[in-house]
């Protein structure tokens, strides 16, 4: 778990690999403005095993190919 203030540099490579197979999800991830993005990514690169990276990377390109800006989960 991340602590107050700490972000995740980047986009995590779980949801880099997937959004790199959406174009959809990707061009609508690209439009996020910079804290929307970091929401998704820190909730994704926080995970401390890869299992629940890549489940939760799975989760949120489903949330963006339905053009979600926030965490619904």
């Amino acid at each position: 778990m991340l602590k107050k203030g700490e972000h995740i540099e980047g986009t995590p490579s779980a949801l880099e690999k997937l959004l790199a197979q959406d174009a959809r999800a990707k061009a609508f991830f690209d439009g996020l403005s910079k804290s929307y993005k970091q929401g998704y990514c820190d909730w994704v690169g926080s995970a401390k095993q890869e299992e629940t990276r890549n489940v939760r990377a799975a989760k949120a390109l489903i949330m963006l190919q339905n053009e979600q800006k926030t965490l619904k989960t």
